[in-house]
């Protein structure tokens, strides 16, 4: 089931907290995409991409901005997106990678993900963009 929906103001402002995160913190080959997530309380927690020296240690966006609001006690989350920019004004919307469509979901299957491109951006549940996500299941 699709759950493409349009974006309400509250969206907007989030790809805004984004791109500002993404000028604000960008460096060349180092901090080029940026998260901004919302919580079910309406507080937005922000994050940056780092490129690592060896790449199984890059940290993407989504992941610093999940772990900058787990930092300050929030675990229920609204709405995530994730924006690249080159510093110079020039963004584009971010889908996901698997591990963080993975990690997001962790948190619930009903989180809005906005995608698509900043001039028709919408939105979908983390669960749409993650079907069969992997369930941890412990031993009785």
């Amino acid at each position: 089931m699709d759950s493409r929906t349009e974006l309400g103001e509250d969206d907007f402002e989030l790809i805004r907290a984004a791109k500002e995160t993404a000028d604000r913190l960008h460096v060349d080959d180092i901090h080029t995409v940026a998260a901004a997530l919302r919580t079910k309380d309406k507080i937005v927690f922000t994050g940056i991409h780092t490129n690592a020296s060896c790449g199984f240690a890059d940290v993407c966006g989504e992941v610093a901005a999940l772990c900058h609001a787990l930092a300050h006690g929030f675990r229920d989350f609204e709405a995530i997106v994730a924006v690249w920019g080159d510093g110079k004004g020039t963004y584009e919307l971010m889908s996901p990678c698997g591990r963080c469509r993975q990690l997001i979901s962790d948190f619930g299957g009903s989180i809005w993900v906005i995608v698509g491109s900043l001039e028709r951006p919408y939105k979908v549940t983390v669960a749409d963009l993650l079907p069969l996500k992997y369930e941890r299941h412990h031993d009785p």
